[in-house]
């Protein structure tokens, strides 16, 4: 390996540490915990993880604020409540209905800390069926997701969307098909797409 002055062995030192602090900022840079919040921030009026998050907290609050689940409640415990059909009603291909279905049931069972219900979950149940497959369940709790969307032009030359999403759920008493609660919350987002600015 030939002798290199000084001076330049000094630079290829510092190439080297740069180089190397470089790709250490990289890799942390890309790596670790993201705020689930944050995901789904900029895709417009899409879905966000933080949507389904909200809407579920309001529909546990909605269902906990009900005198005729909270008489049910009280008369028995735990209360058997069964998953039924929950209906994806949007054209937003990319959303999961069961990720809104998963955060419901999580927050309903996080704030009943009495056991006042026990959730079956039977896979999709079709709602053709669901009468069938209840043996034994008190309640069926079903829901669906629709949407409204509304585009028009702008003066700019760009395209206004504005995209209404609807999740609402339902509460049927197994014994005469009685809707004993529901709850239905929106979530409108807009956004600007392929506005030229000058």
């Amino acid at each position: 390996m030939p002798i290199l002055p000084h001076s330049t062995q000094v630079r290829r030192c510092l190439q080297l540490v740069l180089a190397a602090l470089a790709m250490s900022c990289a890799s942390a840079s890309t790596q670790g915990l993201l705020d689930p919040d944050a995901i789904g921030t900029d895709q417009g009026t899409l879905v966000s993880l933080g949507d389904i998050r909200s809407v579920a907290t309001e529909m546990v609050q909605s269902m906990n604020a009900s005198t005729t689940l909270g008489r049910i409640r009280a008369e028995q415990k735990p209360v058997r409540v069964l998953v039924g059909h929950f209906k994806q009603r949007t054209s937003i291909a990319i959303f999961d209905k069961d990720l809104f279905v998963n955060r419901v049931l999580a927050s309903l069972l996080n704030a009943d800390t009495s056991g006042a219900y026990a959730f079956i979950r039977r896979g999709s149940v079709p709602a053709e069926d669901a009468r069938e497959l209840s043996t034994g369940a008190d309640l069926i709790l079903t829901g669906e997701v629709r949407e409204l969307l509304h585009r028009e032009a702008t003066p700019r030359g760009g395209e206004l969307e504005r995209r209404t999403v609807q999740y609402t759920l339902a509460v049927t008493r197994v014994s005469d098909d009685a809707i004993i609660w529901t709850d239905s919350k929106e979530v409108v987002k807009q956004q600007i797409t392929g506005a030229v600015y000058r």
